[in-house]
């Protein structure tokens, strides 16, 4: 029979088979002590005892570095996903979170942070962080002499503290030693962040208790942090990458607009040339600039108003109404004159006006505008001040067909006004080509205008005069010429472009229907009395009409104002006087009586009231004016009212009121 086995034996051999069952299930180290305490409590034999204890021991050994391949295992795993994370690149700072999370993963760490070093600031400050919960601990900067940062930012190698405030292989900070203790951390191990030779910030894992860490852990955070320094300066040359790429982008958008646009300036250059070529006029070329330059152009005179325009802009228009914007276009335009470059024009936020002047050698011969949507590009800027050189051209080039059309206009206004009258033959092969006929009925108008304005004014009627009228300047007047059919739009023009200026001080006569050319001398003489007249009263910007001033120009003829008003007062001013205190019409009374033959019931009905009314005034102008009755004083009386009427502007003082004043006077 089988000899069957002593119970220690049993025990020994059921332990080891336990044993192997726990290598089997990788237990615990707690296992293995529970196991060893129960072998030699168990197990009486000593040498039996002492195999037992050397197999658990090596079995617990075993199953330590069974463990410990585990975990490298598993680390190697999480360095080859941050390297798949590194290679997509999705978000640096969600790399960088990653790997800070792994790392505290893996070392199964209280908290895991990174820092990055500011070289502006010249500080450690915290770029990613996971399981702190110290808003200190998480806004912390760290400067590069002090902590386990500054110790690795020098020495460029990992640094491990198990008790951080007591450690002494670096300097302290009072501001890090509080956030530390906030956080209740005691052992902490970074790693540096390397690029080449340079420590760009320091990976780092805590505890909030006492531990060392194995040389592999230290050698696997390095290796991480050596992932995230990738990341960081991946990510660095990445955008670097990407804004030169968006810098050379814009740059070749820049020059693809710059050689289009210098394109376009070419393009337009060779237009305006072609234009002036043909002979084109100021509105052709600055209709083909505005055109090109996507905006409304204005032309100015010498005076800064606009007399051409590209195209309806009621902005625009309105703009040059406000007198802020007149005051500013002057400002611009000074400007452009001691620069020689447009300048813009401050009026208002939601479009863009600009302004060039127009300079022909040393004098200024307008101004252009231009108003846009937006503000102009350099090369627009460029051809639009090019469009003003070549206006200013064109309107040299006008002035001088200008000056050789009107020097035969003005010598023919001398020769047919002048006291030595050429025979009609002659004249009329003067004033042929001008397009005017001397055969048939003519009017005549002699404006008045300062002298320093006389050529401005020109300038200002010259475009608008209907065909077949002259104009000219002769003996310091404009004297103006033309049959009498077209002396409607003449008078027009007169009214719209002198007289509506409040700025020139014009004053015209105009004369009645003349039958024959050889009435011209005479009537220039009676139409400049007329001015005489007129500025003796005080009159100003007014076109008057000859009749009803011929009998006072002769009688006041060389006179000066003060002279023609004390007449007036001398024959009439206490009556006048009397109406201004009273506010009566004792003299308009007077004279409509006078007018009418001092026929008392047609003065009355004229007048609208009743004859003892109008007897009543007449009987207190009796009280004012002594003597009045008398034959001999009624012409004095009636020329004085008249005068006084005229100086007054009342009705019956415009073109065609003085035309039935002047029958009423040779009524009366």
């Amino acid at each position: 029979m089988r000899e069957l086995p002593m119970p220690a034996t049993r025990d020994a051999m059921a332990i080891q088979a336990e044993l192997l069952s726990m290598l089997e299930r990788s237990a615990s180290a707690r296992d293995y002590d529970q196991m060893l305490e129960r072998a030699e409590a168990s197990v009486g034999d000593p040498a039996l005892r002492t195999m037992l204890a050397s197999s658990i021991r090596a079995a617990a050994a075993i199953c330590e570095q069974q463990n410990q391949q585990q975990r490298r295992e598993k680390s190697l795993l999480v360095v080859l996903e941050s390297v798949n994370d590194l290679t997509a690149i999705r978000d640096l700072e969600l790399v960088l979170g990653a790997i800070v999370r792994r790392a505290r993963q893996i070392f199964a760490s209280d908290i895991g942070y990174l820092t990055n070093f500011d070289r502006v600031r010249n500080d450690f400050y915290i770029r990613a962080t996971d399981g702190a919960i110290s808003e200190r601990f998480k806004n912390v900067r760290v400067p590069p002499d002090h902590g386990i940062c500054g110790h690795v930012l020098k020495h460029k190698t990992p640094y491990h503290c198990s008790n951080y405030l007591t450690d002494a292989g670096f300097a302290h900070d009072n501001g890090i030693d509080l956030a530390i203790k906030d956080e209740g951390v005691q052992s902490l191990l970074g790693a540096p962040l390397m690029v080449g030779n340079h420590c760009i910030g320091v990976l780092c894992i805590c505890d909030r208790e006492p531990r060392h860490h194995a040389p592999w852990e230290i050698a696997m955070l390095s290796t991480l942090a050596a992932q995230a320094a990738i990341a960081m300066e991946n990510a660095r040359l990445f955008q670097e990458a990407q804004v030169a790429l968006q810098r050379a982008s814009e740059a070749n958008a820049s020059l693809h607009r710059q050689a289009t646009e210098i394109e376009a300036a070419a393009q337009a250059q060779e237009q305006m040339t072609k234009l002036v070529a043909s002979g084109c006029s100021v509105l052709d070329l600055l209709n083909m600039v505005a055109a090109r330059l996507g905006g409304h152009i204005a032309l100015l005179d010498e005076a800064e108003r606009p007399i051409l325009r590209t195209a309806a802009c009621d902005r625009l228009d309105s703009l040059l109404q406000d007198t802020r914007v007149q005051d500013a276009v002057h400002q611009a335009l000074s400007a452009c004159r001691r620069t020689g470059r447009s300048h813009e024009v401050d009026c208002a936020a939601d479009i863009h006006v600009r302004a060039t002047a127009l300079m022909g050698a040393d004098r200024l011969l307008g101004a252009l505008l231009i108003a846009s949507d937006g503000p102009m590009t350099p090369t627009q800027v460029r051809t639009f001040e090019r469009s003003g050189l070549v206006a200013g051209v064109v309107l040299l080039s006008q002035e001088r067909s200008e000056l050789a059309a009107s020097s035969a206009s003005a010598a023919t206004i001398r020769a047919l006004v002048s006291w030595q009258q050429e025979s009609l033959s002659v004249l009329q092969s003067r004033a042929s080509p001008l397009g005017l006929n001397l055969s048939e009925p003519l009017r005549m108008a002699v404006m008045s205008v300062e002298e320093r304005n006389i050529e401005y004014a020109l300038r200002r009627v010259r475009a608008h005069i209907p065909r077949g009228a002259l104009l000219e300047n002769v003996e310091g007047f404009l004297v103006a010429i033309c049959a009498d059919s077209a002396f409607e739009s003449l008078e027009r023009t007169l009214h719209e472009t002198l007289l509506a200026d409040e700025r020139l001080t014009a004053l015209g006569v105009a004369s009645a229907t003349l039958p024959r050319a050889d009435a011209l001398p005479n009537c220039f003489k009676s139409l400049k009395r007329g001015i005489d007249i007129l500025k003796a009263l005080g009159r100003t910007r007014e076109l008057a009409a000859e009749a009803g001033l011929s009998m006072y120009s002769l009688l006041f003829e060389q006179r000066q104002v003060a002279d023609v008003s004390g007449f007036i007062d001398a024959a009439v001013g206490k009556l006048v006087a009397h109406d201004r205190r009273r506010n009566t019409g004792l003299a308009e009374t007077l004279l409509a009586y006078l007018e009418h033959a001092q026929n008392a019931k047609s003065t009355a009905d004229h007048l609208q009231i009743h004859v003892n009314t109008l007897r009543q005034r007449l009987e207190t102008v009796d009280g004012m004016l002594s003597g009045w009755r008398e034959e001999g004083r009624f012409l004095e009386l009636h020329v004085a009212l008249r005068l006084h009427r005229l100086r007054r502007g009342l009705p019956g003082s415009t073109a065609d009121g003085n035309a039935k004043e002047a029958n009423g006077a040779d009524a009366g």
